[in-house]
């Protein structure tokens, strides 16, 4: 355990309430797809030559040459093969294997793109138990089952047919060894939020089963998609669900922003998105309460409170230099405290509002700079991963497609309006499909008050837009008289 107990503090609420650690920017979507794909296994496989195969160059530097790389594979590499041929064989295998750079020579640290199942590898910190937090809300049974995108998960991973797949077949039979992977027992009951998380999978499955083409890569890549999607969900609306503050109707509203170029749509999505870095920083305030009424701290009048700030070990090691700092931290924590408790006059609500204001500004604990990095990397936020500017929310079509075949059956055809109604009720979002509604759900938050221009007029604007990547993609029609109907049929590939 750590010295500092307000580390501690923060490590808990992630492994104890929260369920999984979102606090690094280097979390990819490949780190979801690896550990949610072992833990539907139950295995995971030896990827060392496939790895060695997909990373040629570290830093500038060669990992391994031709040379060594043919006389380690010999056996898999015909002679009148040329070191050039092999050098070209392990770019394309870098193309594909390492699509989100995470491939590294260092078997522990390294994930492939995965197309099927000797492609999972174990563990890797960068999961960050993730995988295993959305694997309980697929195992939750719901009326004796689990999720349907279990046994579709693991249908498309034993499928190893696919092109992608049968190019790195030589390499991986080089070496095919798998290990069982020891699981969790999940007993777990979902939350109202996981509820719909769940129903939204279950619905995604049912559609790509439905899919007359059945192309497991899209597949695979949609369900991985719709399950990063769902963490960034559940961190910034979870709150919903434990705060007496909200009722069970109430949701963070998210704007789609369709394309950037209608100004009051672009300011809107962006307070959203700053709505729902509130709502994450009230869920870790909510778990927060869950530990520190563990440690008694709700007992504490104001001036225990200060006395017990005076006794917490708060330094990050035992050397000289670090005590000294360790003062200077304890002055600045007791002032977050007293400059709360002077607003609201309850030691145990200022003493949680100080420990989480303190772990976002002092560690890598806040979990909104996860969302801004992990929502551009998935498609969701722009400016994508590493741009400048304010981050709204503007997701490109294959997000779309996922969240329009996780939210409408296969056999229904349903209007732009209904559409936009499934949206707000399942996940929050507004696109502009309900101008007068959405209006006022924007109100009530006070996203609309300083939003430049004709934000009502726009919001419909910005709602035809989106329909017209929905029509392009096949999954909708407009017909003369202006009537948008939107169905899973003819779109999916």
């Amino acid at each position: 355990m750590s010295r500092n107990k307000l580390k501690d503090y923060g490590n808990r609420v992630f492994r104890e309430v929260i369920g999984y650690e979102p606090i690094s920017s280097s979390i990819k979507p490949v780190h979801i797809a690896n550990g949610l794909s072992r833990l539907v296994l139950g295995r995971s496989y030896n990827i060392d030559h496939l790895n060695t195969w997909s990373k040629r160059y570290r830093q500038g530097k060669e990992v391994m040459t031709s040379g060594e790389i043919r006389k380690r594979y010999q056996e898999i590499i015909d002679h009148s093969v040329t070191d050039e041929e092999i050098n070209k064989i392990r770019h394309s295998l870098e193309l594909i294997f390492d699509a989100d750079n995470s491939v590294t020579p260092s078997i522990k640290f390294s994930t492939l793109t995965i197309s099927s199942m000797t492609h999972v590898t174990d563990k890797v910190q960068n999961e960050y138990s993730i995988p295993n937090f959305l694997m309980k809300i697929l195992s939750a049974k719901i009326d004796g089952d689990v999720s349907k995108c279990i046994p579709l998960l693991r249908e498309h991973l034993q499928n190893e047919q696919d092109e992608l797949s049968r190019i790195a077949k030589p390499v991986v039979d080089y070496d095919s060894r798998s290990k069982a992977v020891d699981l969790e027992e999940s007993n777990t009951i979902l939350g109202e939020l996981e509820l719909r998380i769940r129903h939204a999978f279950d619905r995604l499955a049912e559609n790509e089963k439905m899919s007359f083409s059945q192309n497991k890569l899209l597949s695979l890549e949609r369900i991985v998609l719709f399950s990063c999607f769902s963490i960034i969900l559940h961190l910034s609306s979870k709150v919903l669900d434990l705060s007496n503050n909200y009722d069970e109707n109430d949701r963070f509203p998210i704007v789609f922003d369709s394309d950037g170029t209608l100004e009051s749509i672009k300011f809107a999505s962006q307070e959203s998105l700053a709505l729902a870095r509130l709502g994450i920083e009230q869920f870790f305030e909510k778990s927060l309460e869950v530990i520190l009424l563990k440690e008694g701290y709700n007992k504490y009048t104001h001036e225990e409170m200060l006395k017990r700030i005076q006794e917490i070990p708060i330094a990050d090691g035992p050397r000289k230099k670090n005590k000294e700092a360790e003062e200077d931290k304890r002055r600045n924590y007791e002032k977050l405290y007293l400059g709360f408790y002077e607003q609201n006059k309850n030691s145990f609500d200022s003493i949680v509002k100080a420990t989480r204001f303190w772990l976002f500004a002092e560690y890598t604990t806040d979990p909104s700079q996860f969302i801004s990095s992990f929502g551009g990397r998935i498609g969701l936020l722009a400016p994508r991963a590493g741009g400048r500017g304010r981050k709204r929310f503007s997701p490109d079509p294959l997000i779309l497609e996922v969240i329009l075949l996780s939210t409408l059956q296969n056999n229904k055809t349903v209007s732009l309006s209904e559409f936009g109604e499934i949206l707000w009720d399942r996940f929050g979002i507004i696109i502009g499909a309900n101008p007068e509604k959405d209006l006022f759900a924007l109100k009530k938050w006070n996203i609309s008050q300083n939003t430049p221009g004709d934000l009502a007029g726009n919001l419909t604007v910005n709602a035809e837009k989106i329909a017209d990547l929905y029509i392009s993609m096949g999954y909708g029609k407009r017909y003369a008289d202006g009537v948008t109907i939107l169905s899973v049929k003819g779109g999916m590939r």
